[in-house]
């Protein structure tokens, strides 16, 4: 069937339609010319005209009176004022963009208009019709889409390895050990409502949270995840937001910057400045963080931190939500609060919200719909959270002491945990509770599952998300943004700067009056060698102090790129660019400091070029360590990691011991060292401007002979370097460890 595309509103509200805009006319004018500009409205935002949408299956967004006369899309602006007016959400995407021209979060628009918001969600099948008529069009419209997921005999095993220690010579056995942690589990969660997951710790209530997050590789599963019906894609990890359990948020920022950020990142590019801080206003409201809204996170509450995390995953209005422990680390109050909003949030916006929970009390309960039970990977009860009580209650009254009376002590969840419990120490016990929920049939009849389908795990087109991978802003936009979010970080971690700074102050100062007007003699030549490598040691070793800050911020890293928010290289690139205007300052002081309570050449050239290599210095360093924090797990790691790596470098580097006595077998590590390039260019620039100074002299064959700065340079393996060849070593350094640095986080995402 044909479909058009039309707004409606009432008089009093057509006021607020902004003027027309012509890349929008023309997008009508595609669609229009495909389907013929008859047949009943695709997408209606008045109640006169409900009737025919609804007869459709087509989107009913009410608010206006009824026989208002309807009128075509021809402006993105349009669209959103429209959308303002009904006060629910609406998205257009242009595919060959990757252009959201308009998305309104559905609760953060307020009503503008006569009449009360009624809202139908559109069909799968409708959005289908549109895209199939159109044939080769490249841009469709994308309405507020309802997604319910349902998941058909979900296995998950894993293989871990045993060793065994037998005998009197000790020897070992190894031996392969499968683990299942998911057990043929099926279960289906709704639009518009909460899924809650339950169970005793270690029961994979997580793992199954990842597993519908797209956070598991596929591959190693069996069974199917459909969405609307069709296999889950990759392209769904857009649409869904995930809400981890620990809240990796930055500590420098406020929950108005946090939320303005993921904005400006996951909205579109062509969505008004305005219009995004609009959206952060009223999601700040809505989820209760006026009062802490421009306080740094670091100051705020548990429960105000919590509440940041999920705001940051509902700015672009995810069609489906996970949760890892929302309420754990929050008091009863708090997490009630929390509950209650989620639950609101679920039906204002036709969200589905799946989570996983320990031990909710009565009233949280009261928020949650469906309850999933897990008992180590397998599932003992999925249905109504209502109904738990008579289940369990016929099944627990032979275990329990007191019997049926026993739930009137505890709420549903604790009187299933406390049976669970009971039966895992009988032999059996678990697989009683499966057969029982099996032979129960309470499954079938809860999530009436659709005809068995093809479970392989192939990458199928579905409805469910864009047919190809785009990202809500331009590769430019996401650098600028996170360069951006970068620098606040920096020039707000004042205690980390400043200790860098004052780490610079000493070290000058202790260089400077250790060897305060070094002498043009042979002594003058070790305290220069002696200063040169102290000053490289100090740079490069105080570079490890932005570890710590690394590790949280790859953390950060993960959660948003696996929900596809930003390129993998913008990041890099933002990241590289936005720490040179620091460490450029610190080799500034540092030089300035030491440099003339030495006595080193007073050439300005020289002086300049010296801060220059420092800065590279200090650039490589930092490259280097961001490459290590890409890999390892924690700081102790790290430490241990960055530590061993540059006491390599820094023995290799030729101060010890000269290239040409170095083993062939070793001589690879000398050419890889941090020290080894601006070591040899901090020599090349002090003796090579000092060309007429007399060293000392020195006994030959011939009789006494004077030491030039040449012969200095060519004792220690340093007159034939050539100056700018080893300022691209470093630089290629630099650029070297970035590319490692994006490599990793390619391959830790996967």
């Amino acid at each position: 069937m044909a479909n058009t595309i039309s707004f409606s509103s009432s008089g009093e509200d057509q006021e607020h339609l902004p003027s027309w805009n012509k890349h929008t006319a023309d997008l009508q004018e595609k669609v229009l010319g495909v389907a013929g500009g008859s047949a009943p409205a695709g997408v209606v935002l008045d109640a006169g005209v409900a009737a025919s949408a609804v007869a459709n299956d087509n989107v009913v967004l009410g608010g206006g009176a009824a026989g208002a006369t309807a009128a075509s899309v021809t402006s993105s602006d349009a669209a959103a004022a429209s959308a303002a007016v009904a006060g629910t959400a609406m998205e257009v995407i242009r595919m060959e963009e990757g252009c959201n021209l308009v998305s309104a979060a559905a609760s953060a628009w307020p009503t503008r208009g006569s009449g009360s918001l009624r809202r139908k969600n559109v069909s799968v099948a409708s959005v289908e019709s549109l895209d199939s008529d159109a044939g080769d069009l490249d841009t469709y419209i994308h309405t507020r889409v309802t997604y319910d997921l349902c998941i058909q005999g979900l296995t998950y095993k894993i293989t871990t390895s045993s060793r065994s220690w037998m005998g009197r010579n000790r020897h070992h056995d190894h031996q392969q050990q499968e683990r299942i942690l998911l057990n043929n589990i099926s279960a289906r969660a709704n639009h518009s409502e909460i899924l809650a997951v339950v169970g005793h710790s270690g029961s994979s209530k997580t793992t199954l949270l990842d597993t519908l997050a797209g956070r598991i590789d596929r591959s190693s599963m069996q069974g199917a995840i459909l969405v609307n019906g069709k296999l889950m894609d990759d392209n769904f990890k857009r649409l869904s937001g995930y809400v981890m359990q620990d809240d990796m948020l930055f500590p420098h920022l406020t929950p108005r910057e946090t939320l303005l950020f993921s904005a400006r990142l996951r909205l579109a590019i062509c969505t008004p400045f305005k219009e995004k801080v609009y959206q952060v206003d009223a999601l700040i409201h809505q989820l209760g963080l006026t009062k802490c809204a421009d306080t740094q996170i670091s100051r705020v509450s548990g429960g105000e931190r919590r509440r940041v995390s999920i705001g940051v995953d509902l700015i672009h209005n995810p069609a489906v939500l996970f949760l890892d422990e929302p309420t754990s680390g929050l008091d009863s109050t708090v997490a009630l609060q929390l509950m209650q909003m989620l639950s609101k949030m679920a039906e204002d916006r036709a969200c589905t919200v799946v989570l996983t929970i320990h031990q909710p009390s009565f009233r949280i309960l009261e928020t949650i719909k469906n309850v999933l039970v897990l008992a180590e990977g397998c599932a003992v009860y999925h249905g109504p959270t209502t109904a738990m009580s008579e289940y369990f209650m016929a099944l627990g009254k032979s275990f329990i002491p007191g019997g049926p009376a026993a739930v009137n002590q505890m709420n549903a969840v604790e009187y299933a945990l406390d049976i669970i419990e009971e039966l895992r120490m009988q032999p059996e016990g678990l697989e009683y509770l499966s057969e029982y929920h099996k032979q129960s049939g309470s499954t079938e009849d809860f999530i009436r599952l659709p005809p068995k389908q093809d479970c392989a795990w192939e990458m199928k087109k579905t409805v469910v998300a864009m047919k190809h991978h785009y990202f809500a802003t331009s590769f430019m936009s996401e650098v600028l943004v996170l360069l951006h979010r970068n620098f606040i970080n920096v020039f707000r971690t004042k205690e980390l700067f400043l200790t860098r700074v004052a780490i610079m102050i000493l070290a000058g100062l202790t260089v400077g009056t250790l060897f305060i007007h070094a002498q043009h003699n042979e002594t003058g030549i070790i305290v220069r060698k002696a200063v040169f490598i102290f000053s490289l040691a100090t740079l490069i070793f105080s570079s490890t102090e932005s570890l710590s800050i690394l590790l949280i911020e790859h953390q950060i890293f993960i959660r948003e790129t696996s929900r596809g928010v930003y390129r993998t290289s913008s990041y890099v690139l933002a990241h590289a660019f936005v720490i040179p205007p620091v460490l450029l300052l610190l080799a500034i002081i540092f030089t300035s400091i030491h440099y003339f309570l030495v006595g080193l050449v007073a050439v300005p050239n020289a002086f300049f070029f010296l801060v220059f290599v420092y800065f590279l210095t200090l650039y490589a360093a930092n490259a280097y360590v961001a490459f290590v924090s890409s890999f390892v797990p924690d700081v102790t790691t790290g430490m241990a990691v960055v530590s061993a790596a540059t006491a390599y470098f820094f023995l290799f580097s030729g101060f010890f011991i000269p290239r040409t006595l170095i083993p062939k077998y070793w001589i690879w590590l000398h050419y890889l060292s941090l020290f080894k390039y601006p070591y040899e260019l901090c020599l090349k620039n002090e003796f090579h401007n000092l060309p007429h100074v007399n060293w000392g002299t020195v006994q030959t064959p011939s009789g006494s002979q004077s030491i030039s700065s040449q012969d200095v340079l060519d004792s220690m393996s340093v007159g034939h370097v050539h100056v700018w060849l080893n300022v691209v070593v470093m630089i290629g350094f630099v650029v070297g460890y970035r590319v490692l640095f994006y490599l990793s986080l390619c391959m830790i995402r996967k």
